[in-house]
């Protein structure tokens, strides 16, 4: 039994009595309660809106709700009665282990406005007790049993370092009403705003009905179901995806000049050795004028993951250059959360040397985006940049400036141009690195960021391997001409369905132009692409997506030609990551691709059937088990194209 009338309910909040009134608390503003930074305060709005999904109690279990919730990628945050959690304890390590904030409801549910002072610390004391013996978690909140708190009870609890966290809408599972479930998770749906906290309970009337439909439409609406942690800025959890192809030949150099160890960023090196032998493998790092290096080893057939975080000893924007006994693979991974759950993360291959010409076809500064253009200058010698941007009809921006010897510049291209999508050009006087990112809010319901080193070289034939038109992937095809004359270009779709679609367009000189992928093709449908153009041409590749709880975006070049060999130095199958392959071939004929899968000291072959003109994807997972390193050498005879999807879901130091 509790209040009917809590905070958050749906019922008539003008007959609150004074001690309900007295909570004040579901946003929590007890920022005086010592060993809690800022209290209970919220995050400021997200850029992507949050809900929180709270079940209190635990007597009449409905384990439909956790499977639910699990399948569609969802925490929640539980408050449960400690005389049940003692006799339920693997139930609470169930939810402790798919991520679920285990949270204090007192031991013995009693209504703490009726108990001492002495009373409602022992209760909440107790309660604690199990929790933590089960699950080792201690968070400092509590949830009273009935919403029944007054003054007195939050001064009570805060003593022994408690606050109170009440809802915001609730799904009345344990009340009497009259309305149905049609109609609460309408009214919820339709009512939920950003940190919004929605009650059930674990044994209540048709909550596991409830649960199903508002999480569809709250889904619908854009949201991301978070945990209370994540709310308050306990966790700092990012989420994501990113999809590329790999580095087709080691190489003896690899520069990066992304990269930042800024507040909120975790910047990661990923290198693999494909070789028989050990590498020594030396990075430099340069920042603002100061450089530093740091030497490594990385073992035969191995992986080696470098915390450049850790490496470092500035708080700022980073360009490295690593360098290697023998030719290696190496990426680079940046995962960051600016707060107030607006947080992801992006993988790059950097360039194996220096160039003098970059081409980006993808970028835009239209609201929600931030563009920035990262140099970074190898040599001894100042280099002379000369950068245009090229807007949709044909407009231009030109601008020039000089790079200093290993040194960065970074351009916020956003206050350079008016809102709009734009292609860039860089020409240098010396052979320079150069990395777009992108962070940004797509649509209202897809936050996250990209990064890519863009294309050194236009190509008359380009491939995609990855694309999907699964619900709520947004697919984009940015094309641009760098040639002095207009170029004929053919966009042909190889389904995996079998068929294959063709579109045909005009692309005028230093003319870029957009391609919406996804609305004219069959739903839930996987697909590659090839590019073909009389001229040399430039694409980028741009997706966006929202699935099972996750939301991002990435972006990357098309490559010219299907390899003889792909490697991956960056990969995951552990806690909180997926990793998938897709390998696309090209040719007339069925070809073999063999994976070597480096998992550690463990090295796993396995070999697939790829079908002309067809893809094949690898569940990597299904193949290695959970892994927290998976490094990917793919080969094939008469070539093939490779991409890697790697989605993410953890936990930020």
């Amino acid at each position: 039994m509790r209040a009917e009338n809590a905070p958050g309910s749906m019922t008539v909040k003008a007959a609150l009595p004074v001690y309900v009134l007295a909570v004040i608390l579901a946003a929590g503003s007890l920022a005086w309660l010592a060993g809690i930074p800022g209290g209970l305060q919220r995050a400021r709005a997200s850029s992507q809106p949050r809900v929180v999904l709270t079940f209190d109690d635990g007597y009449g279990f409905d384990h439909r709700i956790l499977d639910f919730l699990s399948t569609q990628g969802i925490r929640a945050s539980a408050f449960v009665i400690g005389s049940w959690a003692q006799r339920n304890p693997e139930l609470l390590r169930e939810m402790d282990s798919l991520g679920w904030d285990v949270c204090n409801h007192t031991q013995n549910h009693p209504w703490l406005t009726k108990l001492t002072d002495q009373q409602i610390v022992e209760e909440l004391n107790a309660c604690q007790a199990v929790i933590t013996s089960a699950t080792a978690q201690s968070l400092p909140v509590f949830r009273p049993p009935g919403g029944f708190i007054d003054a007195r009870v939050s001064a009570a609890a805060a003593s022994a370092g408690f606050a109170p966290v009440m809802w915001d809408f609730d799904s009345m599972d344990a009340l009497n009403t009259n309305l149905s479930v049609p109609e609460r998770v309408n009214r919820i749906v339709a009512s939920a705003r950003d940190g919004s906290i929605v009650l059930f309970h674990f044994g209540g009337r048709a909550t596991y009905e409830l649960v199903t439909g508002i999480v569809g439409g709250l889904r619908a609406r854009g949201f991301a179901f978070v945990t209370l942690s994540e709310l308050y800025g306990w966790k700092k959890m990012v989420r994501g995806g990113e999809a590329g192809p790999g580095v087709e030949e080691p190489a003896l150099r690899h520069i990066f000049a992304e990269g930042t160890t800024r507040e909120g960023f975790e910047e990661w090196l990923l290198v693999l050795n494909p070789n028989r032998s050990p590498v020594s493998l030396r990075v430099r790092y340069y920042c603002g004028g100061e450089a530093v290096a740091r030497d490594h080893e990385v073992p035969a057939r191995g992986r080696l993951s470098i915390a450049v975080n850790r490496e470092v000893p500035w708080k700022g924007d980073i360009s490295a250059v690593l360098e290697s006994s023998l030719p290696v693979a190496a990426e680079r991974t940046l995962f960051f959360n600016r707060g107030a759950g607006y947080g992801g993360g992006f993988t790059s291959r950097g360039a194996r040397e220096g160039a003098k010409v970059h081409y980006f076809p993808e970028g835009t500064v239209r609201p929600g985006f931030e563009e920035y253009l990262a140099f970074f200058n190898p040599t001894e010698r100042t280099a002379t940049l000369d950068v245009v941007l090229h807007g949709q009809g044909g407009e231009t921006r030109p601008e020039s400036m000089e790079l200093p010897p290993l040194s960065r510049l970074t351009l916020r291209v956003n206050d350079l141009v008016p809102e709009g999508d734009y292609s860039a050009s860089v020409r240098s006087s010396e052979a320079v690195a150069v990395e777009r990112s992108q962070y940004f809010l797509y649509g209202g319901f897809c936050s996250g960021a990209s990064c890519s080193a863009g294309m050194a070289e236009p190509a008359s034939r380009l491939y995609f391997a990855e694309g999907t038109t699964r619900e709520r992937y947004h697919s984009y095809l940015a094309l641009f001409n760098p040639c002095a004359q207009a170029t004929w270009v053919l966009v042909r779709t190889y389904l995996s369905d079998g068929s294959v679609r063709e579109e045909r367009l005009a692309v005028g000189a230093g003319e870029r132009k957009t391609l919406r992928l996804d609305p004219d093709l069959p739903r839930d449908c996987d697909y590659s692409l090839e590019v073909l153009s009389l001229l040399p041409l430039t694409a980028e590749r741009t997706v966006y997506f929202q699935a099972h709880n996750l939301a991002g975006g990435f972006c990357d070049a098309g490559v010219a030609t299907g390899s003889q060999r792909w490697l991956f130095a960056e990969g995951s199958t552990g806690t909180g990551f997926k990793q998938w392959l897709v390998l696309f071939n090209p040719g007339p004929r069925e070809r073999v691709a063999r994976v070597d899968y480096i998992c550690g000291e463990e090295e796993l072959e396995r070999e697939y059937l790829v079908p002309p003109q067809r893809r094949v994807t690898v569940d990597v997972g299904s193949e290695v088990g959970k892994r927290e390193e998976v490094g990917m050498e793919v080969s094939c005879e008469g070539g093939i194209v490779a991409e890697r999807s790697l989605y993410f879901d953890r936990m930020m130091p």
